[in-house]
């Protein structure tokens, strides 16, 4: 059978190519992971609206740690005001021992230490928000900190009068359950089992396209470092350019001898000589 002949019964039957087939096949899987995930949102929906019941009586499960006002401080006027910003700013801690101590390797000797602490920071996105007021930015300093996610220092703002807050140590008390349903922990499971990661990679390509998670993906206009590519002598160049001196002089002084006009008057000396050897 000649080749024109075989496309062209080949059209009329409906018959696909081999790659109409895969191409078929590849947006089959990707509208099933579509689906998949459709699903696994639905049963995390369910999940997070099963109800709370009542544990009667408590149990209590460790205990926490967060920050109160001191006494002298909670007797002042400003009580208010400082204990406004503690419930911004203020952290919790759980743990199983009451001195709140932590195993750690010491020259090869498993000790104790104490754990550290501290009051939150404040990002420049909440700090100028409608969360603080003018009077309560006054009580912030800026900071530099180093995270471990990013090279790059992050600038914070932390509270300056930290020794107005202690900590504070009560047991962890446990008032209500949250009765799991098999059935749709089962399911979720499943869910986890069938995104590895090769699929997860290939769901989040399909909804937020190739270069979310790309390696060479660049930064916006906005947040594009200026100095990146650049040297050091450029950039000094840029921002601290080389003054421009003018040098001003004495109209009156005597500016030496020029080398032009005496060629000018050996040239017309010259002529002058030519043209009387010539007369003569």
């Amino acid at each position: 059978m000649d080749t024109h002949d075989y496309d062209y019964w080949v059209q009329f039957t409906r018959l696909r190519s081999k790659r109409d087939r895969k191409k078929a096949q590849k947006e089959d899987e990707d509208k099933q992971l579509i689906r998949r995930h459709k699903e696994e949102l639905a049963l995390r929906n369910q999940l997070r609206s099963i109800e709370w019941t009542e544990l009667k009586p408590p149990v209590q499960r460790g205990f926490i740690r967060f920050y109160v006002l001191r006494d002298d401080v909670a007797r002042t006027k400003q009580a208010a005001f400082f204990r406004a910003i503690l419930e911004k700013i203020n952290t919790t801690q759980w743990s199983y021992r009451k001195d709140f101590l932590k195993k750690r390797r010491r020259l090869g000797k498993k000790v104790y230490a104490v754990r550290e602490q501290c009051l939150k920071d404040i990002e420049s996105r909440d700090f100028f928000g409608k969360k603080f007021t003018e009077q309560e930015r006054l009580c912030f300093e800026e900071t530099l900190v180093h995270s471990r996610k990013s090279k790059v220092p992050d600038k914070v703002y932390r509270f300056s009068e930290s020794w107005r807050f202690v900590l504070k140590v009560q047991p962890n008390m446990i008032t209500r359950i949250q009765v799991k349903n098999l059935d749709l922990e089962r399911q979720m499971a499943e869910m986890d089992c069938f995104f590895d990661h090769e699929r997860r990679l290939r769901l989040w390509r399909l909804q937020f396209g190739s270069n979310r998670w790309s390696w060479d993906s660049r930064p916006n206009g906005k947040y594009k470092d200026s100095f990146r590519n650049k040297s050091f002598a450029s950039v000094l160049d840029e921002h601290w350019p080389e003054p421009n001196f003018t040098v001003v002089t004495n109209p009156r002084q005597d500016r030496g001898f020029c080398f032009f006009f005496l060629r000018v008057l050996s040239l017309v000396f010259t002529g002058r000589l030519t043209r009387s050897v010539e007369m003569v």
